[in-house]
């Protein structure tokens, strides 16, 4: 993946930000309004401290104009503020829209990332990731519309109403600016570096976090809570380590920063004072350059903060970035048809495959061909590339060579979301959603009733045990289906692919979780639900195997043994017979 530089982030947020562009002008030209009227307003109070200092004690007509004015300073006060909070409805309003769908785009994208990508990553850095850039969006815009926009505005204007009013209090602040400004934003570019290197921690903090928990079953059947508190452990002070030198580095570049602005405050009240002493300013004019150093000090102070956030932002704006210009891996063929499965025929032809990670090919020139209705079961030692035939028909990985045809249509040219729409899939680790149990099986098809959905789980059987929990099936199952026995999320799951009602099917071990009752009825199931479908099946218990049509033994990438079961177990010295005569004893019906 390329590095995501400054200048894509801008382009990222430009994208979302443009589809709002006669909004955003519109509050940038009230934003110009409000601090026009900021600058205007000392010079109100100004006229007020100069009409008491050359007045008399009960002059009617100077209680009366400074009273006007007064009136008038808090009038362009209260103004500004109103303006300013129109303009900041303005941009919170352009902001949570720009999130929503940046957050969804990715989200979108991230979906779609090949399997690889998937095995890879750990969920929760992933999730932090999109996580943090959504809330960099915000702090982007914050900081380019409110702060840097309205330090420029105001620089612009002290040297336009100085220049008149005076021109070397002008100077001298458009000086300091100038001193100031690219020191704090060089301290800063600095900083920067240590707060990704921070962030860089802070996400394998919560990669380690999520992993831990997510594997919480694991880590107590081991008793190894101290272990991982140990090794989380680690993590947290590593993280410790980098926001404690990042944190003292911060402090003195804000103490820097605070000094240069107390050497500008000084120069400027000094070079007031002299003024005052040529008699060229009066007590009011020392109002107005101590209201623009109030206001300017602010700005100049925030100025290092808000670069420095920004810049932190966009730190964590280039890792949501880069998921979102990292490669499909496996993607769809431009304007690809939808796959249309009326009889279900599969074949493999001539096709070669690997994974990135390994030198040897699982696949080297490997053809099959499976028959429209045809039952088949793939039996071999693990490694032999049974769950990989799965993988690739479901174009979870693209071939290296040759090509995959479901009803003569090569499924690399159709799409991915038709391909698997096409093919049920009862997997041997069920996941289930954090959801209902109605809603898990619906997840095979959104529009199913609930009779449906009954239906399906009577013939997984698992109708007998939904009814007795709390909620029956409204009952939400835990994170993964952790609130469910492996025999239940199973179960579920077949009820899943029931419902689906796919011209193909693909069961992955479906009975291994199952206990020897329960199997029966499954049995039952599974032989209603594979009737005039095309089925894979990969199994090791006999009483799933021997309903297959022809079982397909893989071993190395390679075809070593086919042929239905009758004929494999006669077959003198054959692999299947080995697997047969080892495991025979322990199979439902032997």
């Amino acid at each position: 993946m390329s590095k995501v530089t400054h200048t894509d982030v801008l382009k990222f947020v430009w994208r979302y930000a443009r589809q709002h562009l006669v909004l955003l002008c519109c509050m940038v030209v009230v934003l110009l309004l409000s601090t026009a009227l900021q600058l205007i307003q000392p010079f109100f109070y100004k006229e007020v401290v100069d009409t008491i200092a050359s007045s008399n004690i009960r002059d009617s007509a100077a209680l009366s104009y400074a009273v006007r004015m007064v009136i008038l300073g808090a009038l362009f006060g209260a103004v500004h503020l109103l303006l300013h909070e129109l303009a900041a409805r303005m941009l919170g309003w352009i902001e949570t829209r720009i999130m929503h769908r940046a957050h969804s785009d990715v989200y979108a994208h991230v979906q779609r990332l090949s399997t690889q990508f998937h095995v890879n990553a750990f969920a929760g850095a992933t999730s932090r990731k999109i996580g943090r850039g959504t809330d960099a969006i915000e702090t982007i815009m914050d900081r380019t519309w409110f702060n840097f926009l309205p330090l420029m505005i105001m620089t612009v204007g002290f040297m336009l109403i100085l220049s008149f009013f005076a021109p070397l209090i002008g100077l001298a602040i458009v000086g300091g600016i100038l001193v100031y400004a690219p020191v704090s934003i060089a301290l800063n570019l600095y900083m920067a570096r240590y707060h990704s290197w921070t962030d860089q921690q802070d996400t394998h903090v919560t990669a380690s976090l999520v992993d831990s928990i997510t594997g919480n079953a694991v880590v107590k059947a081991f008793g190894a809570e101290e272990r991982e508190e140990a090794r989380h452990g680690k993590v947290l002070t590593e993280w410790q380590s980098r926001l404690w030198t990042t944190w003292k580095l911060g402090n003195i570049v804000t103490w820097t920063q605070f000094m240069l602005l107390i050497v500008i405050e000084l120069a400027l009240m000094l070079l007031s004072v002299y003024l005052w002493y040529r008699g060229e300013f009066t007590p009011g004019s020392f109002i107005v350059v101590t209201i623009y150093i109030g206001r300017l000090w602010g700005f100049l102070y925030d100025i290092g903060q808000n670069v420095r956030n920004y810049l932190r932002a966009v730190a964590h704006a280039e890792e949501m970035i880069g998921l979102a210009q990292m490669p499909l891996g496996v993607a769809d063929a431009p304007n690809a048809p939808p796959l249309s499965v009326p009889q279900g025929s599969i074949a493999f032809e001539d096709v070669s495959f690997g994974y990135e990670n390994k030198v040897s090919r699982v696949f080297d020139h490997f053809s099959v061909a499976i028959q429209p209705g045809e039952r088949v079961a793939l039996v071999g030692h693990s490694g032999g590339g049974k769950s990989t035939f799965v993988k690739l028909l479901l174009r979870l990985y693209d071939v290296t060579e040759g090509r995959i045809t479901i009803d003569g249509q090569n499924i690399d040219v159709v799409t991915q979301e038709s391909l698997r729409t096409s093919i049920g899939l009862v997997p041997q680790d069920p996941i289930l959603f954090h959801r209902s149990i109605a809603e898990n099986i619906r997840y095979a098809k959104s529009n199913a009733t609930q009779d449906e959905i009954i239906e399906a789980a009577k013939h997984a059987h698992a109708h007998e045990f939904i009814q007795d929990l709390p909620f029956g099936y409204d009952t939400l199952v835990g994170e993964r289906g952790v609130k469910l026995s492996g025999g239940e999320r199973q179960r579920v799951a077949i009820a899943r692919a029931i419902i689906a009602d796919t011209p193909i099917l693909i069961l992955d071990e479906a009975t291994s979780s199952l206990d020897s009752q329960s199997e029966k009825y499954i049995q039952d199931a599974l032989h209603y639900l594979m009737q005039g479908r095309t089925t894979i099946v990969i199994a090791h218990r006999l009483s799933t195997i021997k309903q297959a049509d022809r079982i397909l033994v893989i071993e190395d990438g390679r075809i070593v043994e086919q042929g239905p079961h009758s004929e494999l177990v006669k077959k003198e010295g054959g692999l299947y017979r080995d697997f047969y005569e080892l495991q025979a004893g322990g199979f439902i019906g032997e």
